[in-house]
Formats: C-alpha cells, sequence, structure tokens
C-alpha cells in the first residue's frame, strides 16, 4: 500500500507541477525507469537525500511524502532530525533541532538507577539487563537517551562484533517498518523495548523479521544521560 500511495503523490503532483519524468530526473537523480516504476507503484520509495529532492522540485512537504512511503510520523520526525543533524556536522549554517515531542524519541528515554560506579562509568539496570553508561553527575537516578540509530543489530551467533560496544543484550524482533533504505525496528528486551533505525542493508543481510532473535550493540557513549533528582 505505501509503494502505490508514494507512487501516486509523486505522479499528480508531477502532472500538477507540468513537468515530465525525464526533467525531475535531471533534477533528483534517480534513474528514468526506475522512477517511472515508482510512479506505478512497481518499486519502493527511494532514499531519504531523493525523497527530499523530490520534495522540493514538486513542492511537496517533507513529512507528507514519507508518510506516503509508508512510515509513521514518529519515524518521519526522528528520521528528519538525525539527517539534519548529519548535514550540522559538515554545514555550520544547518542548526540541529530535536523534534518537538517525538515519541521516538520518549519511547528511548528510560528511568533508571545507578548501580555500580567506577568515576564516570555507570552500570545501571534496565529492565533486566545491566547497562554500561557515562554520566558526570552525582545522583543515584538517571534519565538515559538511547539514539534509535546509534542501536547496532547483529545475529546470536555472531563472535567479531561483540568487543565493539559495552552493551550487547539479547532483543527478540518486535516490529519491522522499512522506508526506502531505512528501516525502523522494534525491539523487545528483557523488560523493557527499543525503537532502532538503520541505514543500507544490514537488515536484509540479516534476514530480520517479526519474532528474529537479534543482538542489540550500544556504545556506552552514545546513551544520553541527565540527573533526576529526587525528591
Amino acid at each position: 500500500m505505501g509503494k502505490v500511495q508514494f507512487g501516486e503523490t509523486v505522479r499528480q503532483a508531477r502532472a500538477k507541477a507540468g513537468l515530465s519524468l525525464r526533467e525531475v530526473t535531471a533534477h533528483t537523480g534517480i534513474d528514468f525507469t526506475r522512477l517511472s516504476r515508482i510512479e506505478h507503484g512497481s518499486r519502493p520509495a527511494p532514499g531519504l537525500a531523493e525523497i527530499r529532492a523530490l520534495a522540493e522540485i514538486l513542492s511537496l512537504d517533507m513529512v507528507d511524502l514519507l508518510v506516503a512511503a509508508g512510515t509513521s510520523r514518529e519515524v518521519t520526525e526522528h528520521l528528519l532530525w538525525s539527517e539534519r543533524l548529519h548535514l550540522a556536522l559538515t554545514h555550520p549554517r544547518v542548526q540541529p533541532y530535536r523534534p518537538e515531542g517525538s515519541l521516538l524519541f520518549s519511547k528511548n528515554t528510560f528511568r533508571v538507577w545507578v548501580l555500580k560506579r567506577e568515576g564516570a562509568m555507570c552500570q545501571v539496570a534496565l529492565g533486566e539487563e545491566r547497562l554500561t553508561v557515562l554520566s558526570f553527575y552525582a545522583e543515584e537516578t538517571l534519565s538515559i537517551e538511547i539514539p534509535p540509530e546509534a542501536v547496532l543489530v547483529a545475529s546470536p551467533i555472531s563472535h567479531t562484533v561483540l568487543c565493539s560496544a559495552e552493551n550487547v543484550f539479547s532483543t527478540q524482533v518486535k516490529k519491522v517498518r522499512r522506508l526506502g533504505q531505512v528501516t525502523n525496528l522494534v525491539l523487545s528486551g528483557k523488560g523493557f523495548e527499543l525503537n532502532t533505525l538503520h541505514t543500507g542493508k544490514r537488515v536484509e543481510e540479516l534476514n530480520l523479521s517479526q519474532g528474529s532473535e537479534v543482538l542489540a550493540l550500544v556504545q556506552a557513549t552514545a546513551i544520553r544521560t541527565s540527573p533526576i533528582k529526587e525528591g
């Protein structure tokens, strides 16, 4: 349904703008045949950069285009924020911002208690798991936020990735939501759920679907912490 809705949205906007397929191709860089198939609903939506280019030339709202591609608004908000944050690293005039009321952020925000502390390195409890985070606060109760794009996934039988992150725990795939080259996985852990975002072919390589067992890997430095003052 997402492919058909996205393609029809693009086709109608192109006709309204009086543009040919080749004119849109020249502006966006999307192959002519691929763009034609996208319009007819036989090919999925392109990647985020190409969708942005389509939105610009067709005078469409980026969020509406992403939703038409089959993603939820909560994922759309986070994708746009992540892209803008990435651009800000190389383009000083681009100011990153957090999407107001983003559900992905709120779903990946947890209240935790410090179990062990060695300098700034803390061990906290998340459900039945123990996570290592960095905190320069003295409070024993913390709010931690795990950016969806900072969570890597690996096969449970993989051994080469285990040393790449301080936090490695077993999860099960609860939902798989795809948008072009981006995939939103909802992972069910022991006593918590985690939203993740992935680009490229990693999800396809692992052949992940609902119910798949997967390792979640998170660097301690990627987890954001803030203090919660009791009383």
